[in-house]
């Protein structure tokens, strides 16, 4: 019988958390921008509601070859797609009420 050997693990030695760099770095602290929402909305008066919609199948194999087409980075769920396809809607019926 031949033995193995166990290969050693070569880690890079642990730098003191205090060094003057890192310390600067979180001393400097910043700033999230959040993304404003296209329509201010109280979040108490605009509550999530979850609710279930019927589909054609061909209806869904077309997003489904939608979403095939696009690169996997740029793909977003069904969910999302539908989401999406009512704030379009949406938007362009406001801009056609406003007219």
């Amino acid at each position: 019988m031949t033995a193995t050997k166990k290969k050693t693990k070569i880690a890079m030695p642990p730098t003191p958390l205090n060094s003057p760099a890192m310390l600067e770095a979180i001393n400097k602290g910043g700033s999230v921008k959040a993304l404003a929402p296209a329509i201010e909305e109280n979040p108490e008066e605009d509550k999530l509601k979850s609710f279930t919609f019927k589909i054609y199948e061909s209806e869904l194999a077309q997003i489904r070859d939608i979403q095939d087409r696009l690169p996997k980075r740029d793909r977003i769920s069904i969910h999302d797609f539908v989401v999406a396809a009512v704030k379009e809607k949406i938007t362009k019926e406001r801009k056609r009420s406003i007219e």
